[in-house]
């Protein structure tokens, strides 16, 4: 039987929206779309909340199965994936910690560490998805899907929160062009969701999976559809721009939580 354990769906839901958000931020201000005055109050907005997120996603990390101290231990062993996991998260949440101290001390954040935690956000990503194709008799997980889902749902959270800081500050600027980002994040992630659920029916064939039908079908509803409509009303002036993104991120945060139960009521050993 699949084990639902709810200290990985906390760990993978924000570390993806952490790793996401991050990712997201950095080009939206490399775009040049904001001001240097908006890209300030939002960094003071956005990377102490980063902060407190990973925080709370390396704490529940560490109550995987109830065993508090098996982070620790795995450094014994750094080639395991707990290890790198833990590794990786750390760093990220050192670089979050230095962003958080310089908007705190009224200073620009560095070129360089959104580079490297990009790249650490990146890493982080992949050794997370990793961690699920590489589990032993697993079949729904052990597939290059996995990767991209993870990357696909960070890129969707992370696009959800800066379309949201966007619209906050920029009503009118470059509305149009946030919102179809917006929605191209959506229609990934639908793209990533079929071609997931198609590979569960090609590969998984010998294996009873426990039927999650309810669940998928509220996921799509809430998470994939109803903030699709939002931003596409939106896009067509039917509806505030700035409502429409705040229930955008609401939805997809949502949709994103019922995602990881499904994913992980998936996990039926062989």
């Amino acid at each position: 039987m699949a084990e639902l354990n709810l200290s990985l769906v906390v760990f993978t839901l924000l570390m993806g929206l952490c790793t996401g958000t991050f990712l997201s931020y950095t080009l939206w201000q490399a775009s040049g779309i904001p001001s240097a005055e908006v890209r300030k109050k939002t960094a003071r907005q956005a990377m102490p909340l980063l902060l407190v997120l990973a925080g709370i996603a390396m704490l529940a990390s560490a109550t995987h199965l109830g065993r508090p101290f098996r982070f620790l231990n795995a450094f014994h062993n750094l080639g395991s994936m707990i290890a790198q996991e833990g590794l990786w998260s750390l760093v990220f949440g050192i670089i979050l910690l230095v962003a958080a101290f310089l908007v705190y001390k009224d200073k620009k954040i560095p070129t360089a560490l959104y580079i490297i935690g990009s790249v650490v956000s990146c890493g982080l990503l992949l050794v997370c998805s990793l961690v699920y194709v590489r589990a032993n008799g697993i079949p729904a997980w052990n597939g290059g899907l996995t990767v991209v889902y993870y990357f696909s749902s960070a890129f969707l959270l992370g696009a959800a929160v800066i379309y949201t800081l966007h619209m906050q500050y920029h009503e009118e600027k470059a509305g149009k062009e946030m919102t179809v980002v917006a929605l191209s994040a959506v229609a990934v992630q639908i793209i990533v969701s079929l071609a997931f659920l198609l590979q569960l029916r090609l590969q998984t064939m010998d294996v009873v999976l426990p039927s999650t039908v309810g669940l998928d079908m509220v996921r799509w509803g809430v998470g994939l559809v109803a903030p699709a409509v939002s931003a596409y009303l939106a896009l067509k002036g039917k509806i505030s721009s700035k409502n429409a993104a705040r229930f955008f991120l609401g939805c997809v945060i949502l949709g994103e939580i019922f995602s990881r139960l499904i994913f992980f009521m998936q996990g039926v050993h062989l």
